[in-house]
């Protein structure tokens, strides 16, 4: 069930634990300073470490379609990479002065 993992699958997982603890920064940083757009960081966080999981989901459910894995995979990297638009662009009413 549990092959040897190559360097490059360890960096991947850890990735994915890194992604953890900087999504629980995040959402600390958000609490502290109420900005919308932290949100939006901390829900491509969460995705990202969701995804290294998805990733590696075949190490306990060999037998998943792998077309629906490759579908499901690109969607939550659009996810991501939305959520982090929407960071960048999204202005807090706070921040903006008129």
């Amino acid at each position: 069930m549990f092959e040897e993992l190559d360097i490059a699958e360890l960096l991947k997982l850890g990735s994915g634990l890194f992604a953890l603890i900087l999504l629980f920064i995040s959402l600390l940083a958000y609490y502290r300073n109420r900005q919308r757009r932290l949100l939006f960081v901390s829900g491509a966080f969460g995705l990202y470490f969701v995804k290294v999981i998805t990733e590696h989901i075949d190490l306990f459910l060999p037998n998943l379609e792998t077309s629906f894995m490759d579908l499901l995979l690109a969607f939550i990297d659009f996810l991501i990479l939305l959520l982090f638009f929407l960071a960048i662009i999204k202005s807090d009413r706070k921040d903006v002065e008129v």
